[in-house]
């Protein structure tokens, strides 16, 4: 499929503004992927992206690649952190999966346990790509980082 980069400047790595002193490159991309394969192409693509920025990213005090799922927003942020999860790395990548928010917020559920059901089990479904990813991949395996997944907070991220 192809996803088409954008390089913007932040402040945060979960934010872009407009001005300012900008700390974070951030690296993002829209995906209209709505089926299980084109999903995870997109989802190979980030993670390769981040992966290939790990020489300008690690440093002394990097333990993690953090792989931040916002399951509402549908947007997946990939960034290398610190011991206690709180000093991302300054170059981020992240991507908006514009179709599956999109299908996500218009599919009519019984009831918000069942929307958080299905919402629950995508990401377990992402969860599961990524850890499939990175088990194979050459270039996360030459670095010592420790890969987490989260759809939620930091402190409650879990080894992939």
């Amino acid at each position: 499929m192809g996803l088409i980069w954008k390089l913007d400047h932040s402040t945060s790595p979960f934010e872009e503004v407009e001005g300012g002193v900008a700390e974070y490159e951030v690296h993002s991309t829209e995906s209209p992927a709505l089926s299980s394969d084109d999903i995870y192409q997109d989802l190979a693509e980030n993670l390769e992206l981040a992966i290939s920025k790990f020489n300008q990213n690690v440093n002394d005090a990097s333990r993690f690649f953090l792989i931040h799922w916002e399951p509402l927003a549908s947007t997946l942020t990939l960034s290398v952190t610190d011991d206690q999860r709180e000093n991302d790395s300054r170059v981020v990548v992240r991507c908006h999966f514009t179709a599956l928010e999109k299908q996500l917020q218009e599919s009519e559920y019984e009831s918000d346990s069942e929307k958080q059901a299905a919402l629950g089990m995508f990401s377990e479904d992402l969860h599961f790509w990524c850890k499939e990813f990175l088990s194979t991949d050459q270039g996360f395996s030459q670095f010592s980082l420790i890969a987490l997944f989260t759809d939620s907070t930091r402190d409650r991220a879990v080894i992939l």
